[in-house]
């Protein structure tokens, strides 16, 4: 059994309203990284945190349950939560045990009653947050909706580091705005293979404009980084995450990432977030 130094692990708690995707979003997450050998469904009863007669026969979460996985050398502890409001309490506990959490959001349904709730508490708790906005593959999903009721109603600081590729059924990957490159996924892999590609012609324009406000969020964790910024010199990949994590960890900002947990797409990406931006125990 290998045992992990405090700062290579990860303790996280997926929260989020009821029926959100987060069950499937962790069967997804297990899988891509290889902790499963499978990807697990909530529809046909196979998810790993979805284990009990009762949970598999409603179709949803009434117990926080965990799962553990391994991506690039460190641990990943990811606690499935409730996100009906009669469970709520297993969830409000599990955020109290963590050092981080993802917030799943519906790509179609945006923020709802107990996104909120949950939201508040894990402000209240201090916990860096990252957000997963789920489903984006399903009809009448949108980003720039969702994204507006997420600064609107949960912080102005929630900032999108991915972009969409594509809509609804259309959607087909993402654009990474740290490295400028676009990642599409295999559907007859399962999402478990993927191709690095340019940037769509026609989305060019958008993905500079947000990635210019990502520079500029990670310049301002330090005066190192914002003198280099503002004497004009470029930003290396590695300074921009250092940079994001710092503001990250403090509170300062929320990352948001895009994605299908159902057809597996955007979670390679979503676990390199997980270890590149939230704290370890020893943080």
């Amino acid at each position: 059994m290998q045992v992990y130094e405090a700062a290579s692990i990860r303790n996280v708690a997926v929260v989020g309203h009821g029926g959100c995707g987060k069950t499937q979003l962790i069967s997804a997450l297990l899988f891509a990284a290889g902790a499963v050998n499978r990807l697990g469904r909530v529809d046909d009863g196979t998810t790993v945190t979805d284990f009990d007669d009762e949970s598999i026969a409603r179709r949803h979460t009434l117990a926080s349950a965990l799962a553990c996985a391994e991506w690039r050398g460190l641990k990943l502890n990811l606690i499935d939560t409730p996100g009906f409001a009669n469970f709520l309490t297993d969830a409000r506990s599990a955020l109290r045990v963590v050092e981080a959490a993802i917030v799943a959001v519906d790509g179609v349904a945006g923020v709802e009653v107990q996104t909120e709730k949950l939201w508040n508490e894990a402000a209240a708790l201090g916990l860096p947050r990252i957000v997963a906005l789920n489903r984006m593959d399903r009809d009448r999903s949108s980003l720039p909706r969702t994204l507006e009721a997420l600064q609107s109603h949960l912080d102005r600081a929630i900032v999108p580091v991915q972009l969409p590729i594509g809509s609804e059924e259309k959607f087909e990957g993402i654009v990474d705005l740290v490295r400028m490159k676009a990642i599409y996924w295999d559907d007859a892999s399962l999402g478990m293979k993927f191709e690095e590609r340019d940037i769509p012609a026609g989305m060019v324009a958008e993905c500079k404009k947000w990635r210019e406000k990502l520079v500029e969020a990670a310049a301002e964790a330090s005066e190192a980084l914002m003198d280099k910024y503002l004497a004009g010199h470029e930003l290396s990949i590695d300074e921009i995450k250092k940079g994001l994590r710092a503001r990250i960890i403090k509170n300062e900002i929320v990352p948001m990432l895009c994605g299908s947990a159902f057809k597996n797409k955007g979670v390679q990406a979503m676990l390199d977030a997980v270890i590149d931006y939230l704290p370890s125990p020893v943080d």
